[in-house]
C-alpha cells in the first residue's frame, strides 16, 4: 500500500507538474498568439471558443404586443387606422365607439401610414419589407406593393396638377421614394439627410418635405445638425435642404395652415460641453423648429422649462386652423400645446438676436405653451379628425390609443388594442429606457441617446476621464448581448454595472435605477438584435461581398507575404460576434487620449453605425484605413488598392 501510495504520489505530481508546463509553455503562448495580447490576465478560452449567437437573448421568442406605431384618420372621421407594427397588422377601429372593428394582417412590420383624400386606399410603409403596400380600405385587401428604399418609415399622400404621388421616408438608405400613380412606380429616389424619418406635404400638394432623425456626420471639432429635405414631388427631385443646427431624433414634421411654417420637433444637443454640466441643463432639451418655406429662414424655440423638462419630442400635429399644434413628448409621458398665435407675436417683436439664440431661453416657453396633458407610457404619433375636434394619442407602451378632446384638453376615453405587457420583463424594461423620470429634471432618456437602441452619431466628453480628454463615440446598443465587457476602455463588465451605477455618475445625476427596473432594462438591452445589415434576402453574398470576405479572413497579403497573426481582421474581430472582447492598441490614440488600447466592438450591423473608432473621427469604414492607419496596425492595409478595399468595406456591411 505504501509503494502504491508513492506511485500514485509521484504520478500526480508528474501531471501537476505537466499541466503546469503544457500551461506556460503552450496555453500561454497559444493565448498570446492567437490572441495578439502580452497580458494574458483577460484571456481565457471563451474570448475565442463556444462563442454562439443562438443562446444569447436576441436570438430567443419573445413576446409580441399590440403596440401602435403610424395612426390616420378617415377623411368622415368615423375610422382610425392602427399600424400595429410588431404584429404585422393594420388595426381598424370605430372613433365613436372605441372599439377595434376588424384586423388586417400584412408583412414586413407596417410603420407609416396614409390614406388619400376619399378615404378609399390605405398607404401603408412595410419598414423591414423595404416596401410600401397599397390596402383597399374596403376590406383590407392588397391592391399594390410597391418597392422602396430600405427601412420605409413614413408616407405622405399628395395630390398634384400631373397625378398622385407618394413620398417614403427610407430610414436605411437615406434617401426618398417618390413614387407616382396609375400604376404606382417610382419616378425619383433623391438623397435624403441621415435617416430620414417623417414626411408632410405641402397644402397644394406640389412639395414634401422630410426630416431626418439623426445628424449629420461631422468630426469632434465641428457642430452637428440634422436636416429638413424639400422634394419637389412633380419631379421626384430634392430643391432644398435645411440644416437643423444642433438639433437630432426629428420624428415628425407638419406644415402650419394659413402660414408658411414647417414645423419638426428637436431635441436641441451639446455633445461638446464636458458633462459636469448636466445640472445646469446642458445634455439636451426639447424644442421646436420653424422653417419658413418661402423665405428659407429657420428658428428654434425651447419646449422646456428652467427646471423640467419635457423628453424626446416625437408626434406633431396641428389643427386645421393652424392656431395650435400639439407635440407628444415620449420621455416624459407628456402632450404640450402650444399656441401658434402666441408665438407668431413674440416673433414679431423680438429682435434678430433674441430670434437667433431663443433656444437658449428656458424662461421663454411660458410665453407660448398653454398646456401640459399627461398620457400613458411613450406616447409617440399623433392624428386630429378632420374638423381638429379629437386628438389622436399612440401609446407605444401601454397597447392604447388615448383620445383628447382638443378644444377643452380634456380625455375622451381610450382604445384598447392590448394588455400593455405589464408581465413581459422586456416590455417592461424597454419601459425604463424610453422613460426620462429617473434622469436630473427629466431632461433625457435612454433612448435620447440610443433611438431604437441604436446611436445618434454624436461624440461625448465624459468628464469622468478628465474635462476635454477622452472624447468617445456614442455606441450602439443594438446587438451588445454577450459582448462585455463595455465602454470604450472596457472597465465595465456587464450591463448592471454599465447603466447601474456608471449610468447614475456619470449621466443621470440623481439616485441610480432601483434593482427591479434595473434588471428589466439589461432585459430589454440585452433582446435588441443586431442592425439590419446589407446582406441579400437570400443570405448569399455578391462577387464583391465574396471577395471581401476572403481579404477579411485572409492569413498573408496580396504579395504574399504572411500577415502577423496580432493584424489579421480576424484575430480582433473573430466570428460569430466579430469581436473577442478584449482591448487593442491599433494605433489609433489622440492628443487627448490618456490610453492605447480600446475595447473591441462588435461589428454585427456595423455598416449601420458611423462615425467610426473611440472618438468618431472616421466619418466612414474607409477612412479607418485610408486615413488612420498610417503604420498597418489596424489591419494591414497599405498594400491594398481601390476596389480591393471598397471589396472589404462591402463585406463588412453585410455582418
Amino acid at each position: 500500500m505504501r509503494k502504491l501510495s508513492l506511485i500514485l504520489l509521484l504520478a500526480l505530481a508528474s501531471l501537476v507538474g505537466l499541466t503546469l508546463w503544457v500551461r506556460q509553455t503552450y496555453w500561454g503562448d497559444h493565448r498570446r498568439r492567437m490572441s495578439g495580447q502580452t497580458d494574458l490576465a483577460k484571456v481565457g478560452c471563451l474570448n475565442c471558443h463556444l462563442v454562439s449567437t443562438a443562446s444569447l437573448r436576441w436570438s430567443q421568442p419573445r413576446p409580441h404586443h399590440d403596440t401602435p406605431a403610424g395612426l390616420a384618420v378617415s377623411p368622415d372621421g368615423a375610422m382610425l387606422y392602427i399600424a400595429l407594427d410588431d404584429r404585422d397588422e393594420i388595426a381598424v377601429a370605430d372613433t365613436a365607439s372605441r372599439q377595434v372593428l376588424r384586423r388586417w394582417k400584412i408583412t414586413g412590420r407596417p410603420w407609416g401610414l396614409a390614406l388619400d383624400n376619399l378615404g378609399k386606399r390605405l398607404f401603408v410603409t412595410c419598414r423591414e419589407g423595404d416596401r410600401l403596400a397599397v390596402l383597399d380600405t374596403g376590406d383590407g385587401h392588397e391592391l399594390a406593393s410597391v418597392p422602396t428604399g430600405r427601412g420605409p418609415v413614413a408616407v405622405a399622400f399628395c395630390r398634384t396638377l400631373n397625378g398622385e404621388r407618394l413620398v417614403v421616408a427610407n430610414s436605411l438608405s437615406d434617401d426618398i421614394s417618390v413614387l407616382a400613380d396609375s400604376p404606382w412606380r417610382e419616378l425619383g429616389r433623391p438623397a435624403a439627410g441621415r435617416e430620414p424619418f417623417a414626411v408632410a406635404g405641402s397644402p397644394d400638394g406640389s412639395r414634401a418635405f422630410v426630416a431626418n432623425r439623426m445628424v449629420e456626420l461631422a468630426s469632434v471639432k465641428t457642430s452637428p445638425a440634422s436636416e429638413l429635405t424639400e422634394i419637389d414631388t412633380l419631379s421626384g427631385r430634392a430643391v432644398r435642404r435645411e440644416a437643423l443646427a444642433s438639433a437630432h431624433l426629428s420624428e415628425s414634421v407638419c406644415a402650419v395652415p394659413s402660414r408658411s411654417w414647417m414645423l419638426t420637433p428637436v431635441v436641441k444637443i451639446r455633445n461638446q460641453v464636458p458633462i459636469t454640466q448636466a445640472a445646469n441643463g446642458w445634455v439636451m432639451s426639447g424644442g421646436l423648429a420653424i422653417t419658413d418655406v418661402n423665405t428659407g429662414e429657420m428658428l428654434q424655440m425651447p419646449l422646456d422649462e428652467a427646471n423640467d423638462y419635457f423628453a424626446d419630442p416625437a408626434g406633431l400635429v396641428v389643427d386645421p386652423a393652424g392656431g395650435r399644434a400639439f407635440i407628444a413628448s415620449g420621455g416624459s409621458d407628456v402632450i404640450t400645446v402650444v399656441d401658434l398665435e402666441r408665438m407668431a407675436a413674440w416673433l414679431a417683436k423680438a429682435s434678430p438676436a433674441e430670434r437667433r439664440e431663443a433656444i437658449y431661453d428656458l424662461a421663454l416657453a411660458p410665453e407660448y405653451v398653454v398646456a401640459r396633458l399627461p398620457t400613458g407610457r411613450n406616447p409617440r404619433q399623433l392624428a386630429l379628425s378632420p374638423e381638429g375636434s379629437t386628438l389622436f394619442v399612440a401609446e407605444r407602451l401601454e397597447d392604447d390609443i388615448l383620445l383628447l378632446d382638443a378644444n377643452q384638453l380634456t380625455v375622451r376615453g381610450r382604445i384598447r388594442l392590448g394588455d400593455g405587457g405589464s408581465d413581459d420583463p422586456i416590455r417592461r424594461g424597454e419601459r425604463v429606457f424610453t422613460s426620462s423620470a429617473y434622469t436630473f429634471q427629466h431632461q433625457f432618456s435612454c433612448r435620447s441617446c440610443h433611438p431604437d437602441g441604436h446611436m445618434d452619431g454624436l461624440s461625448y466628453d465624459f468628464d469622468g476621464d478628465g474635462i476635454g480628454d477622452n472624447l468617445l463615440d456614442n455606441r450602439s446598443l443594438l446587438g451588445v448581448a454577450g459582448t462585455e465587457p463595455f465602454k470604450w476602455n472596457g472597465k465595465n463588465p456587464s450591463l448592471d454595472v454599465q447603466c447601474g451605477p456608471r449610468f447614475a455618475k456619470v449621466l443621470m445625476r440623481t439616485e441610480p435605477f432601483p434593482p427591479g427596473p434595473l434588471q428589466d432594462l439589461t432585459t430589454f438591452i440585452k433582446s435588441l438584435p443586431p442592425a439590419r445589415s446589407a446582406r441579400r434576402g437570400d443570405g448569399k453574398l455578391t462577387t464583391a461581398q465574396a471577395r471581401g470576405k476572403a481579404i477579411f479572413f485572409a492569413t498573408r497579403t496580396a504579395s504574399g507575404k504572411e500577415i502577423p497573426h496580432e493584424r489579421r481582421c480576424s484575430t480582433c474581430h473573430r466570428p460569430p460576434l466579430y469581436s473577442v472582447r478584449l482591448p487593442f492598441d491599433v494605433g489609433t490614440q489622440g492628443t487627448s487620449d490618456t490610453t492605447k488600447a480600446f475595447d473591441t466592438p462588435h461589428l454585427l450591423g456595423v455598416g449601420g453605425t458611423a462615425p467610426y473608432l473611440h472618438d468618431g473621427r472616421a466619418q466612414s469604414l474607409e477612412e479607418i484605413w485610408t486615413l488612420y492607419n498610417p503604420d498597418d496596425r489596424h489591419g494591414v492595409t497599405s498594400d491594398m488598392n481601390k476596389i480591393q478595399l471598397n471589396d472589404l468595406v462591402e463585406f463588412l456591411k453585410t455582418l
